[in-house]
């Protein structure tokens, strides 16, 4: 399987956003043209032929197939979906690939508009929270409308719906419910800078509303001992709000990973970003040893809020979400679904997940000296139902090609 990104990619990534949507003809969705892109990426087949989203069908989901996402879905529905909190900056809830895949709060969603019918303090909060702006309106809104929208990508690449005829897929699709947390801005107000107070608050809410898989891809230098506090207890105890974090390791230079990816607490899922040839991507920062996975971060498609419908993105945010759906998928699937969190991620995560035959050549850097497990679904594979990048008991470690 061919992994080499083109030079035509490069191109693609710096003027996707703002090119689809003059040039895309008004009758052909963006996502379901043939991209440059992933002309390459990966080889003349998918996984699932009977998933009918154009744009996995059309060969643009790369990294969903890296990942053996297909492993992930069902031809039934699944009984016991998992609820992922996504905190970002909001996201496009009436977007096609999200409208049917969120997390809904059902006292409030058949309650009393303006009455707190839950009792938990946030009025209305049927999908989520703005911990910006403090109210239950977590779609981009003023300023932030018609722009591209992190958070929107994000949640797609944890749960993109499948097989809605339009699109893309996501390792996710059958078993992820997005919960939508705004903690940051897109403008320049003081405001719109997520702070310590802010994500505690969204931290509490989302454990207490019963999300099970955390996912930041964003990072931030410092910490304080309130958020440590908070932080340990959701990742570290095994109380009835535990969760498992998935956190981003940024890839732009920084010497270290920064939080959550810099915490040791026994559930932190870290997702280090994977490019061209299974390599860790450059300038990819040091993490602490622990729960490392490779996941892919170059020319992911996804859903934007923008004119366009999708875009194609770089970097270390697509990987975090990616792992995110990922172990949504698995967790949900009926052979785990019973698991607890501290269960999940030792006999998941820890047991199968990290003995992956799929291996990351070490880093240039040396920060990562043998390499990181590739995450996959492949756990999930039968004799009846597998992927192409699920090697047989007696293969090689090592790069996948």
């Amino acid at each position: 399987m061919v992994r080499r990104i083109t030079s035509a990619c490069i191109l693609l990534l710096a003027s996707a956003a703002s090119h689809a949507a003059e040039s895309a003809p008004p009758e052909v969705s963006y996502a379901c043209r043939p991209l440059a892109c992933s002309s390459l990426i990966p080889d003349s087949s998918t996984d699932d032929s009977s998933t009918n989203d154009c744009g996995y069908r059309n060969r643009n989901q790369w990294w969903l197939d890296y990942v053996a996402g297909s492993l992930a879905w069902d031809s039934s529905p699944r009984q016991h979906r998992v609820t992922v909190a996504l905190f970002d900056d909001g996201a496009d809830l009436a977007h096609e690939e999200l409208r049917n895949q969120l997390w809904t709060n059902r006292r409030e969603a058949e309650g009393v508009p303006g009455v707190d019918d839950d009792g938990n303090g946030y009025v209305d909060d049927v999908h989520g929270w703005d911990f910006v702006d403090d109210d239950p309106n977590v779609s981009p809104e003023g300023v932030c409308v018609g722009r591209s929208s992190h958070g929107t990508l994000m949640a797609s690449l944890v749960a993109a719906e499948r097989n809605n005829g339009a699109g893309i897929a996501a390792a996710g699709s059958d078993g992820a419910r997005i919960m939508m947390l705004r903690i940051a801005g897109c403008g320049g107000r003081a405001k719109d800078r997520a702070d310590p107070d802010r994500m505690i608050r969204a931290l509490n809410y989302a454990t207490r509303m019963g999300a099970k898989i955390l996912s930041f891809s964003a990072h931030w230098p410092s910490t304080t001992p309130e958020l440590d506090a908070t932080f340990a207890r959701i990742a570290d105890s095994s109380s009835d709000e535990a969760a498992i974090v998935v956190a981003s390791v940024p890839s732009k230079g920084e010497p270290v990973a920064g939080y959550p990816a810099a915490y040791t607490f026994r559930r932190i899922v870290r997702a280090v970003p994977i490019g061209n040839d299974d390599m860790i991507s450059p300038g990819t920062s040091r993490a602490p040893p622990g729960l490392n996975l490779g996941a892919p971060s170059a020319c992911v498609l996804g859903a934007s809020a923008s004119r366009a419908g999708y875009r194609i993105d770089q970097g270390s945010s697509n990987s975090a979400a990616i792992l995110a759906g990922l172990l949504a998928g698995l967790w949900s699937s009926p052979r785990f679904a019973g698991l607890s969190a501290e269960a999940f991620t030792e006999q998941v995560v820890r047991d199968r997940m990290l003995r992956t035959r799929r291996q990351s050549p070490p880093d240039l850097s040396g920060h990562f000296p043998e390499g990181v497990p590739l995450a996959d679904a492949c756990t999930l594979a039968t004799r009846e139902k597998t992927a192409r990048v699920c090697l047989e008991p007696g293969q090689p470690r090592g790069p996948s090609k």
